[in-house]
């Protein structure tokens, strides 16, 4: 299944890391992983982050890490430093392990990460989103495979029962610890994860059911990706891929689906950012882009703006060069076509910019 997986994907690195905590879903994917690639020539690095939010979190990670030298599995844990946030510490502590996972696999020249996300989690995560009031791409779930910063994560299991992972365990004597906070009702993710079995009981909609509907969805979410790419190709200009313009009066001729899903996508772009703004922001900004009297906003860490009849999407920070007018003078004798248009000096920067 998994040499499938990665052929499918055109994926020929054999070095790969998988993220490993102690319960049974990861430390069942891992041994997976081992047990299947190892045989075809792939190196299977499992990565540990020990968050520090609970004082049985170093335990847990000395337990995997023995559990990975028993079966000859190079591993490392990763430790979250400094103080932790006292709100939001799901998603921080969510980001912190994302970051410390991309930055180690950057320094040591990996390029993908295999998870443990599975049937279920993908069946949680649509019914969160619904709850959210997400439109197609929520819904859509996770992708079998996504970027993060520098890193590619893989999600080879996404079709996979979680019962499968502790079956594999128990057939091979393997114990795995318990999440704390899988029972911790306070939790959205633990609620809907209750929810399931009530919802099949009662209605016969199965996790695997809603898992075909979220592929079906992603088939949809394919083909706006390809628009949107045909048409920032055909349509807008790009500088030095940092910022982008196109005729304001061809953007607000544009569907709103396809306007809101340009913008989502190159506000994420520009800023670099690893996630879209949310939804209900991209749609004031475009409430704004319909106004005559629109100058200017800020979204994501970029500027909108309106000038010379063009829609310009640029950062919010962009270094000013030294004597800039001076080089921009000189800019513009090798590159006269500048000259007819109206550039906010953001373009400016970003085109005399010295490429590294």
């Amino acid at each position: 299944m998994l040499q499938e997986f990665l052929e499918n994907l055109n994926i020929k690195q054999k070095k790969i890391a998988v993220g490993v905590s102690g319960g049974a879903d990861s430390l069942g994917a891992v041994l997976m992983c081992a047990e299947e690639l190892k045989q075809l020539g792939y190196q299977i690095i499992a990565l540990t982050v020990d968050h520090k939010l609970r004082p049985t979190s170093s335990k847990e990670a000395a337990f995997v890490h023995q559990i990975m030298r028993q079966n000859n599995i190079e591993h490392f844990t990763l430790v979250w430093q400094g103080e932790k946030p006292q709100t939001g510490i799901e998603e921080a502590a969510r980001a912190a392990r994302y970051d410390l996972l991309e930055n180690w696999c950057q320094k040591n020249g990996i390029q993908y990460l295999i998870t443990a996300h599975h049937l279920c989690d993908q069946a949680e995560t649509f019914f969160m989103r619904l709850l959210r009031g997400s439109g197609l791409d929520g819904l859509c779930g996770m992708k079998e495979i996504s970027p993060y910063k520098s890193l590619f994560i893989l999600r080879p299991f996404l079709k996979t029962h979680p019962e499968t992972f502790k079956a594999f365990l128990t057939a091979r004597h393997i114990h795995w610890i318990e999440d704390e906070s899988n029972s911790d009702e306070k939790l959205l993710r633990v609620k809907m994860r209750k929810f399931l079995p009530i919802l099949e009981e009662k209605t016969g909609i199965t996790v695997l059911k809603i898992a075909n509907t979220m592929e079906r969805l992603q088939t949809s979410r394919t083909y706006f990706e390809h628009k949107i790419d045909s048409l920032i190709a055909n349509n807008f200009k790009s500088f030095k891929n940092k910022a982008f313009s196109c005729p304001l009066a061809f953007f607000l001729s544009l569907q709103t689906e396809l306007q809101y899903r340009l913008l989502a996508y190159l506000l994420k772009k520009v800023a670099k950012t690893p996630y879209q703004p949310e939804s209900e922001k991209i749609f004031f900004l475009m409430s704004k882009l319909k106004r005559p009297d629109f100058k200017s906003a800020t979204l994501n860490h970029c500027k909108i703006k309106s000038t010379g009849g063009f829609l310009w999407i640029v950062p919010e920070n962009v270094l000013k060069p030294a004597n800039a007018q001076k080089c921009w003078k000189t800019y513009l004798e090798r590159h006269p076509n500048y000259k007819k248009h109206k550039i906010p000096f953001e373009v400016k920067y970003i085109l005399l910019e010295r490429e590294d």
